[in-house]
């Protein structure tokens, strides 16, 4: 906390805070097409709405902002990689509030899918599922359309709060396209092994105050490095990290912007 309150006053000194903070608020929707050979044919052109690390209260009105940039846009569904609140030991009453008008805003086919991070409270799981968002904390989903089917399995936060429940979880991927919910990057590998198709995650902000040319000085992350951002491959399984919507610990970005993504499935 003091080397957040020093970096923050520093930023004042040399007149750069409000620029970060501008910088911050310049959230951007950004669409990627993902192939995979195996699709079922009833889920091509389906898409996903990601979004991760809200930190409702790190910028005003932030859900105002995702709502202005998707346009009243209609998706399959919505995943919410983790972390809600703007710090650990806060009120969770006005970021359900914020997930409330979130949730009635955004159109989806087949709802909302979330999982938890490090920024979050075992509290928030039941008033989120309240709000009609389907929690996976060490779960797997299957979405069917007629007789094809896609698999959602969404582990617990690995970061801070890695068991190995979170592989047993993983072991339940089957013969369906398989997506794979975590929080951060950090087990690629084993998920891979696991024979998951897709990996989507957040947790890093993509470095949130990054190099020019987007070289990240922090990404929160033990391993995984290479994974900080965007949409990657690793042997046979494709990963997307979310460089997030909100901020962390200072409202504030340099040389990365926050993101929704909007991921199109198509089979090749």
């Amino acid at each position: 906390m003091f080397m957040l309150r020093a970096f923050r006053a520093l930023l004042k000194l040399v007149g750069k805070y409000k620029g970060g903070f501008n910088n911050a608020e310049n959230i951007v929707l950004r669409e990627l097409e993902l192939k995979f050979p195996d699709l079922p044919s009833k889920f091509e052109s389906f898409t996903i709405l990601h979004l991760s690390d809200l930190h409702f209260g790190c910028i005003p009105e932030i859900e105002d902002i995702v709502l202005k940039l998707l346009n009243n846009c209609e998706v399959d569904i919505c995943v919410i990689t983790g972390d809600y609140l703007e710090g650990i030991h806060v009120p969770i009453n006005s970021t359900i509030d914020s997930l409330r008008k979130i949730t009635e805003g955004i159109n989806t086919r087949h709802g909302f899918l979330g999982i938890l991070g490090n920024h979050v409270t075992c509290h928030m799981v039941t008033p989120m599922e309240d709000l009609g968002i389907r929690m996976l904390i060490n779960e797997d989903y299957r979405l069917h359309k007629g007789s094809d089917c896609i698999q959602f399995i969404g582990t617990d936060d690995v970061h801070y709060y890695y068991t190995d429940q979170a592989m047993h979880t993983l072991e339940k991927s089957g013969s369906d396209t398989s997506i794979a919910l975590v929080h951060s990057p950090e087990i690629y590998d084993l998920t891979e092994k696991m024979g998951i198709n897709l990996y989507l995650c957040g947790h890093t902000h993509g470095g949130q105050v990054c190099m020019p040319g987007g070289t990240p000085i922090i990404t929160n992350l033990n391993r995984g490095k290479d994974f900080y951002s965007g949409h990657w491959q690793y042997r046979n399984m494709q990963g997307v990290t979310s460089c997030g919507v909100g901020t962390s610990g200072i409202p504030v970005r340099f040389n990365m912007q926050g993101e929704l993504l909007l991921l199109e499935l198509h089979r090749g």
